[in-house]
């Protein structure tokens, strides 16, 4: 057994942790990803993403119980091409890209805001701008911007409506738009894509979650679109169809999540859970 160093991302507390000898074995691409649970070593759980040389390469902090529908039919895309290595390494984007930035993307992404990533390597440009292309294939819209400190510094008037991000650092506008407290969801997706050991695996895995989240979302704008003229929007009643619909179990958890995509991606205000519970009394 590997012992390892680590310290909480939420109270900086040191500790020891073992590493199973078989585990780190099949680390010979991306990151394995480690479990810290509660009292381990300090109050708070999170996980730890480890490269082969066991080096800690992030740390992560997410609720490990949200419900995300599994059972789903999903439109196929052809992998082939987009998963070669001079495309997307997906190694690079692992190993550079922290498992909160992309959180925060993902979220910019889903209330529709456009972004802007600074980054020095410019050779990771390409395979930045393939990855999100990739996992938002045929779904949402994206508008990703990847330049230098320099032409930021340089430019920045041009990037007032963006959200900006130098590594996972927040420099621009995000707090107005994302509250940190409310990421549950976003961080689930991607604790899931950095979790799984097959790299191409964890890709498709998390194009596959971003789908289900637009399917799920367009799908309730098309029931509202549908409703008679006097009909109240209920978002309980709607959930209640989808699940009918595509066989699944949405949790309120994952309801709000819905519901914030439908408001600020596609542009529709519908009401909360609560409202709609107090409505249908």
């Amino acid at each position: 057994m590997a012992q390892i160093q680590i310290r909480c991302p939420s109270c900086q507390t040191n500790g020891i942790i073992e590493v199973d000898d078989d585990a780190l074995k099949n680390v010979t691409r991306g990151l394995l990803a480690v479990y810290v649970d509660v009292n381990t070593i300090c109050k708070h759980s999170f996980v730890t993403y480890i490269d082969k040389n066991l080096i800690i390469r992030d740390y992560f902090i997410a609720d490990f119980q949200i419900e995300i529908p599994e059972t789903f039919p999903l439109e196929k895309i052809e992998d082939k091409e987009i998963l070669k290595s001079e495309l997307i390494n997906l190694d690079l984007i692992k190993l550079n890209l922290p498992a909160l930035l992309i959180t925060y993307v993902l979220k910019s992404i889903f209330i529709k805001k456009k972004i802007v990533l600074i980054f020095e390597e410019e050779f990771l440009y390409n395979h930045i701008l393939n990855f999100f292309k990739y996992i938002t294939q045929n779904t949402f819209e994206i508008d990703i911007s990847i330049i230098s400190k320099e032409d930021y510094n340089q430019n920045s008037k041009i990037y007032k409506e963006n959200l900006v991000y130098d590594g996972t650092e927040i420099v621009k506008k995000v707090k107005k738009n994302i509250n940190p407290k409310k990421l549950a969801l976003e961080k689930q997706i991607v604790h899931n894509f950095f979790s799984e050991a097959d790299v191409n695996s964890s890709l498709i895995l998390l194009r596959n979650n971003i789908q289900k989240a637009y399917i799920l979302s367009k799908a309730i704008v098309e029931i509202i679109k549908n409703r008679k003229n006097d009909e109240k929007i209920n978002i309980l009643k709607i959930s209640k169809e989808l699940e009918e619909i595509y066989q699944i179990k949405l949790s309120n958890q994952y309801l709000d999540f819905l519901i914030e995509i439908v408001k600020y991606y596609f542009e529709i205000d519908v009401p909360s859970i609560s409202q709609s519970f107090l409505d249908s009394i």
